[in-house]
């Protein structure tokens, strides 16, 4: 039997692997990238840990996942809710999360730098179609990619899923992660009146950051293509009233990262609408389709390998 195709290396695609993996099942990962993770990517720099992707991460229960994946030591709290929910942080980026899924996958076939052009059929089987002309017969399809590029791989083989997804929008985000000594800077962060500020953040943790240091990171909807990385820091540094002195900068341009579509009214709808399409061992997940939360996108990803893996079994 094909393996089941999973599309997409971020945290959802990761997660449906090591689940396929828990549960026996032959599996193949494709991802668009030459590395796993998707947005999520962590460095250590002269003292700092710093993420190009999400920082810090919203906990609204305890993660059962944590102990499986060893990760019981990883966290730290950045902050309480006034719901009693927390705010944490992995110690060594958030990047940890992903590499220890992606450790987890010792039997399945991971093809990355590898584009799908297109989904289909062929002898009662499914098919996916690279864009280098490769087709790879699947038992089921787990689709862990964005609206914007699930669209075109449905528009073949099942078009109105396509049309509905072409109804997706996106934020773009630029975000800028500045590191300096505690006392260069005031806290907590007061943004300029601009609907382009997105967030600001921060952490003094000695697990993130050198003693009597912080490291803060902004997010922008500012489009990088339209100005440089230098330019971008210069001018949030004269908005905030920092100084042009940092230990540390990154600054990362994530277009179209954020899907603003969870946010409407109807989303629910429309996501009904799309599974009641998906014919019988397809799936769609990731964060334009649930909620953004780490452990819903986990969940999510956890629950579409098991109904794939039962439905193999009927």
């Amino acid at each position: 039997m094909p393996d089941v195709v999973i599309i997409g290396g971020g945290l959802s695609g990761l997660t449906a692997a090591w689940e396929l993996e828990q549960q026996g099942v032959p599996y193949t990962l494709i991802e668009v990238k030459g590395r796993l993770g998707g947005s999520i990517i962590s460095e250590s720099r002269d003292g700092f840990v710093v993420d190009g992707g999400p920082f810090i991460i919203y906990q609204g229960q305890d993660w059962p996942w944590t102990a499986s994946l060893g990760l019981d030591d990883a966290l730290l709290e950045i902050g309480q809710l006034p719901d009693g929910n927390r705010l944490v942080a992995f110690k060594t980026g958030t990047q940890t999360l992903v590499d220890a899924l992606a450790a987890q996958l010792k039997t399945g076939r991971i093809m990355p730098r590898m584009s799908v052009s297109t989904l289909g059929t062929v002898d009662d089987q499914f098919a996916v179609c690279l864009e280098n002309g490769m087709v790879i017969q699947a038992a089921a399809l787990i689709v862990a990619a964005p609206a914007r590029y699930a669209e075109r791989m449905f528009y073949t083989f099942q078009p109105k899923i396509s049309e509905i997804l072409l109804g997706f929008h996106y934020d773009t985000i630029t975000r800028i992660s500045l590191g300096y000594p505690e006392d260069a800077i005031s806290l907590p962060i007061e943004p300029p009146p601009d609907a382009g500020f997105a967030f600001g953040r921060w952490t003094t943790s000695p697990d993130r950051v050198p003693p009597g240091h912080v490291l803060v990171q902004v997010g922008l909807r500012y489009p990088l293509n339209r100005t440089t990385p230098a330019a971008i820091i210069a001018e949030l540094q004269k908005d905030l009233g920092w100084p042009d002195t940092p230990v540390v900068t990154r600054v990362d341009y994530w277009p179209e990262s954020h899907c603003l579509n969870p946010h409407h009214h109807d989303h629910e709808a429309v996501i009904d609408s799309i599974h009641a399409l998906l014919p019988a061992g397809v799936a769609l997940i990731g964060s334009d389709y649930a909620s953004l939360r780490v452990e819903d996108r986990i969940r999510q990803a956890q629950t579409a390998a098991q109904e794939i893996a039962a439905w193999l079994k009927r």
